[in-house]
């Protein structure tokens, strides 16, 4: 095959992520850490980061914010302890380009949030519970995001 050729590797993730469904949620996670963090170094995380700056590190107005970014919508559950996160649409190349279609997928953008919060609020401590997902046939992917120390 000519190096220059394009190659589906549709089947490679395929059989990947029937390998990943097979695994529990906890040791799932772990083997999705690698993918989450890389998402978040391709300018997730320098978005948040602006972010986080222009509103000075306030929770409340951090999510106000992301609730105004197209795409996304955010709401307060309790004012600076619990908030939800919605994208509005599958944004993952994973299953845009059509490589994954399982809701599998879903654990590794629910650990880029947990992450980025995190790394912005180093202090503080974060649940992040995915409560619905696209890929599951769900409307949106949403997030139930609780501060927890």
């Amino acid at each position: 095959m000519a190096s220059n050729e394009h190659v589906d590797l549709g089947f490679w993730f395929t059989g990947f992520f029937q390998g990943v469904n097979a695994i529990a949620a906890p040791q799932r996670d772990r083997v999705l850490t690698a993918c989450a963090r890389s998402c978040l170094a391709r300018g997730t995380m320098s978005y948040y980061g602006e972010l986080f700056e222009r509103v000075d590190g306030d929770l409340d107005a951090f999510f106000r914010a992301l609730d105004e970014v197209d795409g996304l919508a955010a709401k307060m559950v309790e004012p600076g302890r619990a908030w939800t996160l919605s994208f509005l649409a599958c944004t993952c190349p994973l299953h845009t380009q059509g490589h994954v279609n399982t809701p599998a997928l879903c654990a590794c953008s629910r650990q880029s949030v947990s992450f980025a919060l995190h790394e912005l609020w180093a202090a503080e401590r974060f649940t992040v519970e995915l409560k619905g997902s696209i890929i599951a046939g769900d409307p949106r992917c949403v997030m139930a995001i609780e501060r927890i120390s």
